[in-house]
C-alpha cells in the first residue's frame, strides 16, 4: 500500500523548515558548543557528514586531536524526537556493556535550540554497503559483479553482528532502559522503525500505538497487525483505489490479526532477544583493507523483540529496503535465494569459529532456524508485520496461501472474518472512499507540538 502523498510533502516542509533553523543557528558552532559541553578540551573545527535518514551529524575534531559526533534528531523524519533518542542512549550503553559488537560512546545528550542531540564518540570506518552497491543504480542495490571473496567478508561481519545481538535474553519485549539502581528493565513498548514511518508518511497519529510493554509474543504480533489496520483506517490519501481494493486490504488485515496471534508457539513467553529494524550494512563501518567491522552506529528502532525476528532470514543481502523490491515477489527470490544461500553457508562457518572458541553455546546458533523460514514462512511473517508498505504484496504472495490454502474469489475469505469484521466492512468501505474524494490531510499536531514530542 502507497504511502500518503500529501503527508510525505508536508513531512518535506517540515525538514526544510527545520533545516533552516538549524543553517541559522550556525551548526558547525553549535556542533561546537554542544561537544564542548560533554568533552574536555577546546573544539577547534566541526564538519559535516553524509546524511543519515533520520539524524544530522556534524563531526567535531579538538585542539588534542580527539575527535566526536554531534548528531541532531531532525524533525520531519522523527516524529517522537525525544523519545527516539532516549532509547537510542539506552541501548548504545546496553549493547556496549552486554555485548561484543563496537559501538559508539555516548558522551552525553540533551535538548538544544534545534531539539533533542547526542554526543558520541567517532568510529573510524567506511559503510560496509560502500563496498558492496552497484554504484550505476540510483537505488541501493547489491552488484552483480561482486568478487565472492568481498561479499563473503561481508556477510561474515554482518554474522558476528547478528549473533551478539542474539545473545541478551529479556523477559519482556520493549524498549531497554537502565533504572534507578543501576538494572536493566523492559519499561514501555518499542519505538519501532514502522511506526515512525507510519507518522511521518501516512499521518497516523503517534498518539494512536501501544504504549505499555509485553510479556507475550502473540499480543505482541497482534499489535503489530493492529498497526496496518491504523494505516489502512488513517491514511487518507493514496491507500485504495476503488472499493474492490479497499475490500481486499480491509479482508487481507483482518485475516493477519486471526494469524498473529499462532505465529509464536514454543517461543511466545521468551526469552526475547535484541532486534535493530534498521541494521544493515549502510550501518556498519569497515577498516578499508580487510573488512573487518570497527563499529555499528544507528540504534534507534532497537528493542527487546520476539525471536522470531532474529530466527528470520536478514532482509538486507542484497541491500535493497522491502519498499525498493519489485512487485513481483517470486522475482525478487530469485535474486535473493542465492546470496541467501551464501549468507547460510557464511554464518555456519562464523557460529562453528566461535563455538570453538567458547564465545558461542550450540544453543545460540541462529543458522538452523534462518533456514528454515523461509520454508515456514516465518520470514514473510516477520517482513510483513514489521513493513506496512510491503503488507499486501507480502500477505497475499505467500502468507495467505499458506495459511488458508489456494485462492479463488475474495468471498470464500470473507467468510473466514469474524460476525463483527463482517458487519463493519461496508461502512469501512464507505468512509475510506469518501476520505479519498476530499483528497486533504488532517493535522493532529501543531508545529510547536511536534517539537516538543
Amino acid at each position: 500500500m502507497d504511502f500518503d502523498n500529501l503527508a510525505q510533502q508536508q513531512s518535506d516542509r517540515i525538514f526544510r523548515v527545520w533545516i533552516q533553523n538549524l543553517l541559522r543557528n550556525s551548526p558547525e558552532d553549535l556542533a561546537g558548543k554542544l561537544a564542548s559541553r560533554h568533552c574536555p578540551g577546546t573544539p577547534v573545527t566541526a564538519s559535516r557528514l553524509s546524511n543519515g535518514a533520520f539524524n544530522i551529524c556534524y563531526r567535531v575534531t579538538f585542539e588534542n586531536g580527539d575527535r566526536v559526533v554531534v548528531r541532531f534528531a531532525a524533525l520531519g523524519r522523527v516524529i517522537a524526537r525525544n523519545e527516539k533518542v532516549e532509547d537510542e542512549v539506552a541501548i548504545m550503553d546496553y549493547v556496549a556493556q552486554h555485548t561484543a559488537i563496537p559501538v559508539p560512546k555516548v558522551l552525553g545528550y540533551g535538548k538544544c535550540v534545534v531539539g533533542p542531540y547526542i554526543v558520541m564518540s567517532f568510529i573510524e570506518g567506511n559503510q560496509l554497503s560502500g563496498y558492496l552497491r552497484d554504484s550505476s543504480q540510483e537505488t541501493v542495490t547489491l552488484s552483480s559483479n561482486i568478487s565472492m571473496s568481498v561479499l563473503r567478508k561481508a556477510y561474515f561481519g554482518m554474522a558476528e553482528v547478528l549473533l551478539e545481538l542474539s545473545k541478551p535474553e529479556f523477559t519482556f519485549i520493549g524498549a531497554i532502559r537502565q533504572d534507578e539502581s543501576g538494572g536493566w528493565t523492559v519499561s514501555k513498548c518499542p519505538l519501532s522503525f514502522n511506526m515512525n514511518r507510519l507518522a511521518q508518511f501516512s499521518n497516523i497519529p503517534h498518539s494512536i500505538f501501544e504504549r505499555r510493554h509485553f510479556s507475550n509474543a502473540a499480543d505482541y504480533f497482534e499489535e503489530l497487525a493492529q498497526q496496518h489496520f491504523y494505516h489502512l483506517e488513517h491514511q487518507r490519501n493514496d491507500a485504495v483505489t476503488d472499493e474492490a481494493d479497499c475490500r481486499k486490504k480491509y479482508i487481507a488485515r483482518c485475516l493477519f490479526r486471526k494469524l498473529s496471534r499462532e505465529v509464536s508457539g514454543e517461543h511466545c513467553s521468551g526469552p526475547f532477544r535484541l532486534y535493530c529494524d534498521d541494521l544493515c550494512p549502510d550501518n556498519v563501518l569497515v577498516d578499508a583493507s580487510r573488512l573487518v567491522v570497527t563499529g555499528v552506529v544507528d540504534w534507534e528502532f532497537a528493542y527487546a523483540a520476539p525471536v522470531e525476528f532474529t530466527y528470520a532470514a536478514p532482509w538486507w543481502l542484497l541491500l535493497e529496503r522491502p519498499e525498493d523490491w519489485e512487485l513481483d515477489l517470486d522475482q525478487f527470490l530469485v535474486r535473493f535465494m542465492p546470496r541467501f544461500r551464501t549468507f547460510l553457508e557464511v554464518l555456519q562457518d562464523c557460529e562453528e569459529r566461535k563455538i570453538k572458541g567458547g564465545s558461542l553455546s550450540q544453543s545460540q546458533r541462529l543458522s538452523i532456524a534462518m533456514e528454515k523460514s523461509l520454508e515456514t514462512g516465518l520470514f514473510w511473517i516477520c517482513l510483513a508485520s514489521r513493513h506496512s508498505s510491503m503488507f499486501d504484496e507480502i500477505y497475499w504472495n505467500f502468507i495467505d496461501p499458506k495459511f488458508f490454502g489456494p485462492f479463488t474469489v475474495l468471498e470464500d475469505r470473507l467468510r473466514l472474518l469474524s460476525t463483527e469484521e463482517c458487519a463493519d466492512i461496508d461502512i469501512f468501505i464507505e468512509k475510506k472512499i469518501h476520505q479519498a474524494s476530499e483528497g486533504n490531510l488532517v493535522s493532529h499536531y501543531s508545529i510547536d507540538e511536534l517539537v516538543d514530542l
